[in-house]
Parts: structure tokens; sequence; C-alpha cells
């Protein structure tokens, strides 16, 4: 399970390995206990399976069907068409494969938590920042609002408050200043364990900070506070499916979709990668592994679900430096993806740096980028601000206690505006979740104007407003992995940047 964590690391800094190798770190206590922490977790004796039938929907003998391979049905998804069970029988998921009117069946083993909060040190607070026209004190530091327009956009349109930008994630801190008001909490909930729970106090405890950031960049507030979102006009909502553990596991992730589907949601951004429930924790699905191939095949009928309701799903695409376009699986002939980012109508976004250049970390493939977004490069600092390795990231909202807000002091990523009646907390942070917010918060502004869109119609729109961005000369390999990445297609459509960088003046115009 540390693999997990140190993946999360890896999904909110890119930098992070870089940061951990280094002896100096001040975190470094904080990481030890944290892989502490984690390694003394138990996995839960009862397993989880999520399954579908061969109906589509979920049909009337389902309990018993279920019942018949010893197992009981923990929760429906009606717009998903899938069910989750639970059983102790080893032979649960084999007995019930056998049975007619089964489509697939997905182990899903439940994992528990005891990850306890890290601590660090404090964070400087720059203060007196001034007022950016058209930002907030920390907008001079939002270089990434800049290289998309997005303050000549909000001077158009900020986005409405009909259109609801739904967040899969850690969570949200509903109590930051520039996040009061802006979630639903009606339509937000906790599917931790594949079973949703709307209870305020489970959603809205953000313990890793990443949904915060998240949030920040689609949607913070202009109030004179910190920083400004892409989209501040519109409205949040969340589903988390981040376990404090820091696994995103599909039963999560299925419960999400369904919640999304019954609660109005237009968009949905999912800056994350499903982890397999069994082993290695290495977020692709092969077809050559039965649990992992049903979980793909569960999961692909729900997102076309979401699809024909006009829901469009924004993923990241990872930070692993891979191209998801060949994926290889153990046995000739298998298919590999890495999930929600490759499955159908999912918009995928990669993520660049200060200079528009792909970033050291970020995932890329023809077919499975369509867009990409400032991301943040720790190897490419903005000049404007300093020659900090901060600096090249993306800066947004984050609770002062949160496990990155901590760690984020390893690369004097902490930032802290004293602007209001209290200081607000924000870090510095990099990586593929990052890019993905910009595209939503574009999206937002898009269907602000224009209504719900069909996912494909949607990333119409998006791509024929981006920049387009060249393929860099031969092999590309600025973090140095030794394993270089070549880029192929034209400046409108390539592995690296699908599309181009989004554009959000250029989409309201």
């Amino acid at each position: 399970m540390w693999q997990a964590t140190r993946r999360l690391i890896l999904a909110a800094s890119g930098l992070a390995v870089s940061v951990l190798a280094c002896g100096s770190d001040p975190s470094a206590d904080v990481v030890a206990q944290s892989v502490a922490a984690v390694a003394a977790s138990p996995a839960a004796s009862t397993h989880s399976f999520l399954i579908s039938f061969t109906g589509g929907g979920i049909p009337a003998n389902a309990d018993s069907l279920v019942a018949s391979a010893g197992g009981a049905i923990a929760a429906r998804y009606g717009n998903a068409g899938a069910v989750l069970a639970r059983s102790t029988n080893p032979a649960f998921a084999t007995t019930l494969r056998g049975l007619t009117g089964i489509d697939a069946v997905g182990d899903v083993a439940s994992v528990q938590s005891r990850l306890a909060p890290p601590t660090g040190r404090s964070g400087h607070r720059p203060s007196g920042n001034p007022p950016c026209k058209n930002g907030d004190p920390l907008s001079s530091r939002q270089w990434d609002m800049d290289q998309i327009h997005a303050p000549q956009a909000r001077a158009i349109t900020t986005g409405k408050k009909t259109v609801r930008v739904g967040l899969f994630d850690s969570g949200i801190d509903v109590t930051h200043p520039d996040l009061i008001g802006q979630v639903d909490g009606n339509a937000s909930a906790t599917c931790i364990g594949g079973v949703a729970d709307p209870t305020p106090a489970n959603w809205q405890n953000d313990f890793f900070g990443h949904g915060t950031h998240v949030a920040g960049t689609i949607a913070a507030l202009q109030n004179g506070i910190g920083i400004v979102g892409v989209a501040p006009g519109v409205k949040l909502s969340v589903v988390k499916i981040l376990d404090d553990n820091g696994m995103i596991l599909p039963d999560a992730m299925l419960c999400g979709l369904d919640w999304a589907m019954g609660h109005g949601w237009d968009l949905i951004n999912a800056s994350l990668t499903v982890d397999p429930p069994t082993g290695p924790d290495d977020s692709i699905f092969c077809s050559d592994q039965p649990d992992r191939a049903a979980i793909v095949a569960i999961l692909r009928k729900a997102f076309l679900a979401a699809a024909n309701q006009n829901i469009s799903v924004i993923a990241a695409a990872g930070n692993f430096f891979l191209d998801l376009a060949a994926l290889e699986g153990s046995t000739p002939g298998s298919t590999c993806k890495v999930l929600p980012v490759q499955l159908p109508h999912v918009i995928g976004v990669s993520a660049v740096g200060y200079t528009r250049q792909l970033s050291s970390y970020s995932d890329y493939g023809l077919s499975a980028i369509d867009l990409t977004g400032p991301g943040g490069d720790y190897l490419i600092p903005d000049p404007a601000v300093g020659t900090g390795i901060e600096t090249g990231q993306v800066l947004s909202s984050a609770p002062a206690g949160s496990y990155f807000y901590q760690l984020a002091a390893g690369w004097n990523g902490q930032v802290q505006d004293c602007s209001g009646k209290t200081c607000a907390t924000y870090m510095y942070l990099q990586g593929t979740s990052q890019a993905a917010p910009h595209v939503t918060g574009v999206a937002a502004l898009i269907e602000s104007r224009y209504g719900r869109l069909p996912p494909d119609l949607l990333l119409a729109k998006l791509s024929l407003s981006a920049t387009p961005l060249a393929c860099p000369q031969g092999p590309y390999d600025p973090g140095a992995t030794g394993q270089p990445a070549t880029c192929v297609g034209p400046p409108f459509y390539n592995s690296f940047y699908g599309a181009g960088e989004v554009d959000a003046l250029a989409a309201v115009r």
C-alpha cells in the first residue's frame, strides 16, 4: 500500500521522487512516518466485487444470483447498471461468472485506512503581493492562468451557477476562503467503500488536500484573497473516491459515476487513475487478467451511460512518462489501459509547463491524449516569480493541515495570503492532476454559453479553440528517465498534446 501512496505523491507533484531522493529534504521524516503507517494498515477479510448483468440493467433476480454464489449485494448502481456485492467465499467470482445472466465480475478487495496526518514546517507569508488586474493578491504567481488566457476570458464571463462541475477526488475543504459558497452539498458525497454517503463531515474531510487544490484551479473566487480559478462563476460538487491510503478503487469510481448521473452533474473532473485491487499496483488494466478485464468492461459500460446523458469526463493522463498507446500485457495480443483516461468519450489531458513543452513526468499517446493544459514542471521555473523549483508548478488552494500542504514544505511550496481576516493557505503542486482542471474550467465556460453538450461536441469546441503545439524535435527526455519519448503527429493533433493547449479566451469568444 505504500506503493499506492507513493504513486499519489507522484500524481500530485511529479517532482516528489527528486525531493525524496535528497538527504537534506526536511519532509523526509514525514514520509517515513507515513510509510510506517501505511505498512501497518490491514486488508479487510471480506472481499468486494463489482457485477454487471447481460441485460444491461440490474435484473429482478440479482439478489438471488449473488446469494447463490455465497454473497450479498451491498449497493445498487441503477444509473450505471451494476451492483456491489460482498463475500467471504474464495470461489465467489468463479462461481458467479458461470451463471446465466452474469456479464462481468471483478474483485475490488477493500482496504482499511490508518494513515496518520503528517507534520511539517510552516510556510512563508507573502501577504504583500500586489493585486493583479483582473486578479487577486496571488494571481501574479498564476502563470498557468495567463498561459491559457483565463483573466481575459473572465472579463467576458466567469461561468454560470447553473453549470455543475463535479470532482472525483479526495474531498473539498469548503471553509477555504476561496471556496466558500462554491460547493453544492446537496449533490456531494463520499463513495469510499463503494457505498454513497452524503454526510458532509466525510466528503469535506480532505486529508490529502488534492481535491481542494483541483477545486481552486477550476472555481476559486475572485474575492480579493489568494488566487482566481478559470471559472469562478460555476458551481462545484464532489464525490470523495480517494481513501486516506491514497487508493482509488473501482467500486468507489463506479459509485461516484452513478452518483453523478443521479444528481445532475454536467462535467466531471477526474484528476486521478484507478488502482487495481490486486497486485501489482501499477494502474494498468490488461485483458489477460480476469479481474482487471472485468473492471474495464463494467466501467466502460458506466462511462458510456454517462456519455449518453451528455455528462463529459475530463481525466488526467498520469505521471509516469508512459506512452499509453503502447502498453503491453504479459500475454501476446492482450490489450492494456489506464482508467479512466482510456475509456470511451473521456477527454484525456496531458501536462505542459511554463514553456509549453510536455512536462517531464506526463504520460502521452495517440488516442489517449485529446488536449493538454498547464500542469507545471519543476525543471522550468517561472522567471517572473523566481528561480525556485516551486515557481514552475501550479499554485492553488490547500487545507493547512493536509498531507500535501505539509509535504510541500520540502520544496518551499507552501504559500499564505493574509489579505483577509485569516491567513488563507495555498500550495504549489505539479502533475496531470493539475492540468486536467484547467481543461475542465474551460469546458465549464463553454457549457455556460451553450448548455450541456455531448462529450464529443464539447471536445470539438475545446479542440477548435485550443492552441496547437508542435512536437519537439528528436527523442524527448527532459527528466532523464533513460527512456526517451517520441512525439508523432502534426501540431493540430499529436501524441504529446492532442489538439493543443486549451485557450479560455478563444473558447468564449
